[in-house]
């Protein structure tokens, strides 16, 4: 299956990707048991692979990444900014911006205050407060506790 992108030319439809969160040991490890796709595929290519969520709502569902390692919108744009995320030191220590199976779409950006200001206001406007406060969709096994 291929998909097209914004230029109208088609290209591989990729679900999975690496954006530098990790590089524990410097050859692509993540925390255990975390090994990606890799973990039902026993690829190599697919190590430490992850599916990419949805941007809907993503102002109100912190916290973010696969293992919620980024608490804040904030954390998130600052590891995308410096093209992955760089752990000094501790058990989990090291450069995941060089992570070998990292996306070539996560290379790092510079934004002014004024750029970030209007990119976390375009994440905001992902957000649809009225589907999340319609009791329709609320959770049925909260309702079903009396709270809501």
């Amino acid at each position: 299956m291929s998909a097209v992108d914004h230029e109208g030319l088609a290209g591989p439809d990729i679900q999975f990707f690496n954006n530098g969160l990790y590089n524990i040991d410097g050859e692509g490890g993540y925390l255990p048991p975390n090994g990606g796709i890799s973990t039902h595929t026993g690829r190599t290519g697919d190590r430490c692979l992850f599916r990419a969520p949805t941007l809907r709502d993503v102002a109100v569902t912190a916290p973010y990444m696969h293992d919620g390692s980024l608490a804040s919108l904030d954390d998130v744009i600052d590891h995308y900014a410096a093209g992955g995320r760089t752990i000094e030191s501790g058990p989990f220590r090291g450069a995941g911006r060089e992570h070998p199976n990292k996306s070539s779409f996560v290379n790092g950006f510079e934004a002014t205050p004024e750029e970030r200001a209007d990119l976390f206001a375009f994440l905001r406007a992902l957000t649809d407060s009225t589907f999340l406060t319609d009791p329709r969709f609320a959770d049925p096994w909260l309702r079903s506790r009396g709270r809501q």
